[in-house]
């Protein structure tokens, strides 16, 4: 990974549908370097998928929910396992404290959360609980950056 992948990549981050030819020209170089960088770093996963950013509100998903686990240990793998099944289940991280996993979900509603995940949760064989905060509004979201040491 050298300046001309990362520069690469702050394209692609901007516009995942950014052609090579449009990339090449930004960054002074040959449009088959660029194109032959992106497929060398989809190879070896650096780039795992392109994607579509959603307006949320717009296809009807209002609620976003981060929720705090508490699990028992010996049945993490199982609780993620479980927890990657679930579609409204964004995100799902681990962490030191105060909680076990940190769920990033969106639903179109409270009864769909409450339904869809807070009951598939507290169901769930070795969770011990959880705690959810409802967001009212999202001022920044982004889903790729590349920083520079």
């Amino acid at each position: 990974m050298d300046e001309v992948d990362l520069a690469i990549l702050e394209h692609l981050c901007k516009n995942s549908r950014m052609h090579s030819t449009e990339i090449a020209t930004d960054l002074d170089l040959a449009t088959s370097t660029v194109h032959k960088r992106i497929e060398k770093m989809r190879e070896v996963g650096t780039i795992k998928e392109f994607t579509v950013k959603v307006d949320t509100a717009e296809v009807g998903l209002n609620v976003t929910t981060f929720i705090g686990v508490n699990i028992e240990q010996n049945k993490r793998i199982n609780i993620l396992n479980r927890l990657k099944t679930i579609d409204d289940v964004l995100e799902i991280y681990e962490l030191l404290e105060p909680y076990d996993l940190l769920l990033k979900v969106r639903t179109f509603d409270i009864h769909s959360l409450k339904e869809n995940v807070l009951q598939v949760i507290g169901n769930m064989d070795g969770v011990k609980d959880s705690q959810s905060i409802l967001t009212t509004k999202c001022h920044k979201e982004r889903s790729c950056t590349i920083l520079r040491k």
